[in-house]
């Protein structure tokens, strides 16, 4: 038998649960926004392609959001300002909205729309602000906006969306208010053009548990320290949660069950998080099959050799047999995070290419698993992906040595070998551990918090009527989801950090007040503050361009960039002998590396005698600073330097993604500042565009 190479792929689509039950509002649009954008096209690109298939994992707190904005209950918080005549919006309102209106990408959904970019270019002339706004403005601000999260089927066939996009300008309130009946009309088709493909063979759906927990954790805590020996856990006496847990995948089975008339096969476990009690409760629900991370077979099996997560897996569990696949974490991150940059046609090229060497290499046919987020990458492309996904879909279909498959026909595949494991390793597709929803102060003190409110719990429950249990637990379900978790610590940055603290908190409110008990102070305490912008250090969240010319030459040069505090980082101490106050820093494509010192003081000592000494991993490197512009090289390495109202550093060729920085500011030999002051400090380039994205 000729050996071939089956490709599968995952595109999971995610949302957690924005509803607060008791107040009955949905306190963020992101289900409404993907909905048009994301969860129709992604399935749309794959029709005119018949041969190619693919797995939507499709998670229950999704799928329920869906159904309540279409049967108009949903009472979306933002939709429903954003419905308001503008003139009759109050201060509140108004700053409510300018959280939202220009978060899109800049790139591929701002600037395609002319005046939206016109209105963005003001927003941050105005110091990022609305207040200059006049109302017929905000009111096309408000189309616009709405426009950018229409995706291509609807811009395509959608008269009243065609027609707005045609205008382009000049909008009024009655055509916001049509768009937006037009958008939730939408609404009603997402769901039966799933079920549509399901039928025709081309798509399976799979599932996640209900609210989207991360399960490990909940069935035992001590998954944590088994997938990271080193971590910190909540000082808090862990909760039993295991209860919780098995609602979590009951709930999704059944929903599923309900949404599709038939039972589910597949679950990608919350961010591919799993252990050997996870998969165990997965086969007491009757899934056959589960996905997770290359790492997570390379630590089961002690051998990072990665020919190994091209095969089919199974483990036996207590409650029988399920089927596994681990991810190609290169394959799947490059679609997520590397071909946004390159051109459509590049881009296939290149993916199509690792697996040709992945075919050629083998002495078998192989199976390799691409999954991979189906909705917040693509923004980073331009036009949503279109034209990436048909010249990919294109590319692959005219591979004869290559087949597209779903991961419920592999049992059925003849040549594709099944591998019997007597145990899995627990962690999740992130670095193979759990450290981006456990062991960072916030992270704990959110598992604390939790931990407080279950104890609460068992010593209530007893007294509570069925309706009100009912009530108390879905409010833990969602607690317990993996989003709040996500934007806690410095893992990840979002403007709007401050809404989920405030969301995961509520839940707990909610419960004390469902059992009719005082609510203790530590909910109403916010884990995060809610000015992000002045936290002392900023991930980078984009690559960046600067010209090396001594000055942010304009406003968007270093928009991107990551931003340390110099100043916040030494508050309690005397800094008014230091002239850098902020250190910028960042990467473009080439992987260059590029830093700019800022500080009010530095244009006044251009013509004294400084030297800038900077370390890079190990390198040393000393400069002259004057106030021109020049190349050198140094220890083999090239820069670009320039002084004037800053230093600027271009430093050519920085493949890490990790970089030890120091720096130190001599004057007359002296030396007037180093930072930071001990040690050096990390500049971390990891998942760049994993940390940009805010939902």
């Amino acid at each position: 038998m000729n050996k071939k190479l089956y490709l599968s792929f995952l595109w999971h689509m995610h949302q957690p649960y924005y509803k607060d039950d008791l107040t009955n509002k949905t306190l963020m649009p992101w289900v409404f926004l993907h909905a048009t954008k994301d969860y129709y096209d992604i399935p749309w690109y794959l029709e005119k392609f018949p041969n190619i298939k693919a797995t939507f994992n499709l998670v229950p707190s999704l799928m329920a959001q869906i159904e309540e904005y279409i049967n108009g209950t949903a009472n979306d918080k933002f939709m429903e300002i954003l419905k308001k005549e503008v003139s009759l919006l109050n201060a509140e309102e108004r700053l409510f909205l300018e959280e939202y209106l220009f978060l899109p990408n800049e790139q591929n959904m701002i600037k395609p729309l002319s005046r939206y970019n016109e209105f963005l270019v003001k927003f941050k002339a105005e110091g990022n602000s609305i207040n200059s706004f006049s109302n017929e403005e905000l009111v096309e601000l408000e189309v616009l906006f709405l426009l950018t999260w229409c995706g291509n089927f609807i811009r395509e066939n959608n008269d009243i969306v065609k027609n707005l996009l045609n205008q382009k300008r000049g909008f009024n309130q009655e055509q916001k208010l049509q768009l937006v009946a037009t958008m939730f009309d939408f609404l009603k088709e997402v769901i039966p053009y799933y079920k549509k493909l399901c039928d025709s063979g081309q798509i399976a759906i799979s599932t996640t548990p209900f609210y989207h927990p991360i399960l490990p954790l909940l069935l035992d805590r001590q998954s944590a320290v088994e997938a990271k020996p080193h971590v910190v856990l909540p000082h808090s006496q862990e909760a039993n949660f295991k209860d919780f847990a098995s609602m979590q995948v009951k709930n999704a089975v059944e929903y599923y069950k309900k949404q599709f008339d038939t039972n589910v096969n597949g679950f990608w476990p919350s961010e591919g998080s799993v252990s050997v009690k996870t998969i165990s409760l997965l086969a007491e629900n009757g899934v056959k099959w589960a996905c997770s991370d290359e790492e997570i077979i390379f630590k089961t099996l002690h051998n990072g050799n990665k020919e190994l997560i091209y095969k089919p897996y199974s483990l036996i569990t207590k409650n029988g047999k399920v089927n596994l696949f681990f991810r190609d974490k290169y394959l799947s991150d490059l679609i997520g995070f590397e071909y946004s940059k390159k051109g459509a046609r590049e881009a296939a090229h290149d993916f199509i290419s690792h697996l040709k060497s992945i075919y050629f290499n083998s002495s078998e046919s192989v199976i390799v698993p691409v999954i991979l987020d189906g909705e917040n990458a693509w923004e980073f492309y331009p036009n949503n992906a279109k034209e990436f996904f048909e010249e990919l879909y294109k590319q692959l279909d005219s591979q004869t040595w290559l087949e597209t498959i779903l991961f419920d026909d592999v049992p059925n595949i003849e040549d594709l070998e099944e591998v019997e494991i007597e145990t899995l390793a627990s962690g999740s597709w992130i670095n193979g551990n759990f450290d981006i929803w456990i062991g960072s102060n916030e992270k704990n003190k959110a598992w604390e918090l939790l931990d407080m409110t279950k104890a609460t719990f068992d010593n209530e429950k007893e007294n509570l009527s069925d309706d009100v249990l009912k009530k108390v637990e879905k409010e833990f379900l969602i607690a317990l989801g993996s989003d709040w978790f996500w934007w806690y610590g410095d893992d990840h940055y979002t403007e709007l950090n401050h809404q989920f603290d405030e969301q995961f908190r509520a839940h707990l409110k909610n419960i004390y007040e469902l059992m009719e008990k005082n609510v203790p102070t530590e909910i109403f305490t916010p884990i995060v503050k809610k000015d992000n912008k002045k936290r002392v250090h900023i991930p980078p969240r984009d690559f960046i361009y600067p010209v090396v010319d001594g000055n942010n030459s304009n406003f968007f040069e270093w928009l991107n960039s990551g931003e340390i505090d110099i100043k916040k980082e030494f508050s309690t101490m005397d800094s008014s002998a230091s002239i850098v106050d902020y250190l910028y820093y960042g990467k473009d494509k080439d992987c260059n590396l590029y830093l700019y010192l800022k500080g009010e003081k530095i244009k006044y000592l251009k013509d004294e005698e400084l030297q800038l000494k900077i370390n890079i991993d190990d390198k040393i490197f000393i400069f002259d600073l004057k106030e021109k512009i020049e190349s050198l090289v140094q220890n083999g390495t090239y820069f670009d330097l320039a002084l004037d109202e800053g230093i600027e550093l271009k430093v050519y060729d920085q493949k890490k993604e990790k970089v030890n920085f120091m720096f130190e500011i001599f004057q007359d030999n002296r030396k007037i500042q180093r930072y930071p002051l001990y040690d050096e400090t990390v500049l971390d380039f990891e998942n760049l565009f994993l940390k940009n994205w805010y939902i």
